[in-house]
């Protein structure tokens, strides 16, 4: 297991880093976050990765998450497990949790988090990057700057 994670920072934009892996935190708006996963996430980033969302969480009345998954080659159940918790646990602090898949693992990941997370309806899963975009321009121009 990987441990050395860089965590590269310009202005709103922040990414975390390892040689198999990385996650790219975008804020288009107060309380929009767009994260960008690309690689295989094989657990290497441990907590590092929903902790990114903490100050989120804390200046957000109820953050809207966009995650595209559309680069991702590989999700260990360790890491859905972790995503899982987290949603369950914060779910009355996300408006909504849109994920854009590409492979059919990874949708299959997200449907079982979905479920186990037992949140309804507040995940999303989008099989099209157009829709995906769009809800996420609606969200970040809905949003008071």
């Amino acid at each position: 297991m990987e441990s050395a994670i860089q965590r590269q920072q310009d202005g709103a934009t922040v990414r975390l880093i390892t040689s198999q892996c990385s996650f790219t935190y975008h804020r288009p708006a107060p309380g929009v976050v767009h994260i960008q996963i690309l690689g295989k996430d094989l657990g290497q980033f441990g907590p590092a990765v929903i902790q990114e969302l903490a100050s989120d969480l804390a200046t957000s009345a109820r953050l809207e998450l966009f995650v595209d998954t559309s680069d991702v080659f590989l999700a260990v159940p360790r890491v859905a497990e972790l995503w899982t918790n987290w949603f369950r646990t914060n779910q009355s602090s996300l408006k909504s949790v849109n994920i854009l898949v590409r492979s059919r693992y990874v949708q299959l990941t997200v449907e079982v988090a979905k479920l186990f997370s037992r949140t309804g309806e507040l995940i999303r899963i989008y099989l099209d990057p157009d829709n995906f975009k769009d809800a996420l321009w609606r969200a970040a121009t809905s949003r008071p700057r």
